[in-house]
């Protein structure tokens, strides 16, 4: 097999890790980036996303390099009939493969769970928006999730009528013609403060003997620690165990996460991740020093392990102050950050990053990420580079401090994170 300094790569993504071509550009001979931007009126703002970034070449139709790719890469999911197709033509391809469908349909992952042993979290199937409002008149501290279309519906945390009911309303207008057709998943409320987080890559069904312990405060933060897969929480080692024979039916050959929260002797594996996690995926890029070589063996069936250029990781949601009149946003990328600066969906002109205007996005635009040989040493870090952000992008540390009494909470109950000692959560506040 040829060395990676010789592959020419393409990495076709939904706009969501511009950061991971930008980071292969350090092992691989050449990087390509495809991001689906045709449609009948097509428009300048997905046409450029990953346009500009040093060493990655954007290109418009794969079709008119295919013949110069070595090594196919699907970071996110769906695209899984192209990539069993390339795989078909004797092609290397880096992909969940079919295997997207235990993220996009959520009946079918319960299903999976089910039959695997694991526990099965309480839930019912509702067809149609009065259903629904039938269904949850009466209820509260709920969360409601549907199949594929998570564009349309992101899991929602349900209270009560009365504090709730014109979400329903939307719903019906959101859904339109097809708002009695929709199938709506409405879940109890799993009532505890310990979820657990795993995440790793695999090659039909294998494991990696190193993946990272992570710990998240949802979409804000990250703490993750480079663990011994073998030393990993029983609750995260028995979904994985479970899920091997099933990522092997599918040649699952990409990243992996998982959420367990555990609840008394009861462990909910509530989400599976059959791509790059946000976050968790701006950890994996800079703590394996090898990833070019792990993404290029694996594509070819062959399980390389990761050598990690730290212990820790710390990651916390970068966001770009809007500008008036829904124009462009931008900044300039400083030097000394770059490599710790993990953007989606963006272009760059002229030493400057530029996001197109999304009336959907509230300012998110990436991940900073830090790591260390040590908790304290990942977070002082990340702390350090918040401080050295340029004009117009934020970062809040403070849920850090969350993840830390997550992690203490665990502690408590017995499930341990790392033998490295965590700083009092309130620390991270304190400035360099």
């Amino acid at each position: 097999m040829r060395s990676t300094s010789q592959i020419t790569a393409l990495v076709y993504d939904n706009g969501l890790f511009c950061s991971l071509a930008e980071r292969l550009t350090r092992e691989y001979d050449r990087v390509l980036y495809f991001s689906p931007w045709e449609r009948g009126f097509s428009t300048v703002n997905e046409a450029c996303i990953g346009d500009g970034i040093p060493g990655v070449e954007r290109v418009a139709d794969i079709w008119s390099v295919k013949d110069q790719v070595d090594l196919w890469i699907f970071p996110d999911i769906q695209h899984s009939g192209l990539q069993l197709e390339l795989e078909s033509q004797g092609l290397a391809v880096w992909g969940a493969r079919a295997g997207d469908e235990l993220e996009l349909n959520r009946e079918l992952f319960l299903r999976t769970i089910e039959s695997a042993g694991l526990d099965l979290p309480t839930f019912e199937v509702v067809r149609g928006i009065t259903a629904l409002k039938n269904h949850l008149r009466e209820a509260e501290d709920k969360y409601v999730k549907i199949s594929r279309y998570r564009g349309s519906l992101e899991t929602f945390h349900w209270r009560s009528w009365k504090l709730d009911e014109n979400f329903l309303d939307l719903l019906a207008v959101r859904f339109g013609a097809v708002r009695e057709l929709v199938k709506f998943l409405v879940f109890d409320s799993i009532d505890t403060p310990i979820e657990l987080g795993g995440d790793t890559y695999g090659i039909d069904g294998r494991w990696p003997g190193l993946m990272l312990h992570g710990i998240e405060a949802k979409d804000k933060a990250y703490l993750g620690a480079v663990t011994d897969t073998e030393k990993m929480p029983d609750q995260i080692k028995a979904v994985m165990d479970a899920f091997k024979p099933v990522l092997a039916k599918y040649r699952y050959r990409n990243f992996w996460s998982m959420e367990v929260r555990v609840l008394d002797d009861k462990a909910y594996f509530i989400d599976p991740t059959c791509r790059m996690g946000l976050p968790s995926s701006s950890s994996q890029m800079e703590l394996w020093d090898n990833l070019g070589e792990i993404i290029w063996h694996g594509a070819n069936g062959e399980l390389v392990e990761p050598k990690p250029a730290a212990m820790f990781s710390a990651e916390v949601l970068l966001k770009i102050k809007a500008d008036k009149g829904g124009n462009w946003r931008k900044c300039e990328i400083p030097s000394e950050l770059r490599q710790w600066l993990k953007f989606s969906g963006h272009c760059e002109v002229d030493g400057l990053a530029w996001f197109a205007p999304d009336d959907d996005n509230d300012g998110a635009c990436g991940w900073l990420v830090a790591i260390g040989d040590s908790p304290k040493d990942a977070l002082e870090r990340i702390k350090g580079y918040i401080e050295r952000l340029p004009d117009g992008l934020t970062a809040d540390p403070a849920p850090l401090a969350d993840v830390i009494s997550a992690i203490d909470e665990g502690e408590s109950e017995g499930i341990g994170f790392a033998k490295e000692p965590l700083p009092a959560p309130g620390t991270v506040l304190e400035s360099t």
